[in-house]
């Protein structure tokens, strides 16, 4: 695997060959608390978010979506990091658990544009669409992904079989 930017940017972060966070067992506990930290403001940035566009209205919009933009991005970078390392993103099974955080951590950026648009035309019926297009958007996602979820282990099924 030839070594790319986001590599070496990474390998920088994480000082692997240096003293930042201390030996291996020190460093594994450091990620650990990255981790949770870092799942914390997945669900707690996006939240202030999308209840603060709807109490502070139309002058929060750009700032907040700059915000939230900066919380996806990292994200994203993160995924397809993972995925390059062949870690496998796609969940086997949807638990509840799995299912109640997948749409507390979607629902606030639906809250947050459908919020965007009503501070910029109250009376208007765009932000009303965009709330119902965001429910039937959000209930056909997680159809397709129990879906996938089922397919895969179908799969993974016939092929122990044939083993």
């Amino acid at each position: 695997m030839t070594t790319t930017i986001l590599d070496r940017i990474v390998r920088w972060n994480l000082d692997l060959d240096g003293d930042w966070y201390g030996d291996e067992r020190e460093r594994f506990r450091w990620y650990e608390g990255i981790a949770a930290a870092a799942s914390m403001q997945w669900i707690a940035v996006p939240w202030a978010g999308a209840i603060l566009v709807w109490v502070l209205g139309r002058p929060s919009v750009i700032p907040l979506a700059i915000v939230l933009t900066a919380m996806l991005v990292p994200m994203w970078v993160c995924t397809l990091y993972v995925r390059r390392r062949r870690v496998d993103t796609l969940p086997r099974s949807w638990t509840a658990k799995r299912v109640f955080w997948g749409i507390v951590g979607g629902i606030p950026y639906a809250v947050f544009l459908v919020g965007a648009l009503y501070a910029y035309d109250p009376e208007g019926a765009t932000w009303r669409g965009a709330a119902v297009g965001g429910v039937v958007g959000g209930v056909a996602g997680l159809v397709v992904q129990v879906v996938q979820g089922r397919r895969r282990r179908q799969l993974e099924a016939v092929a122990a079989d044939e083993d």
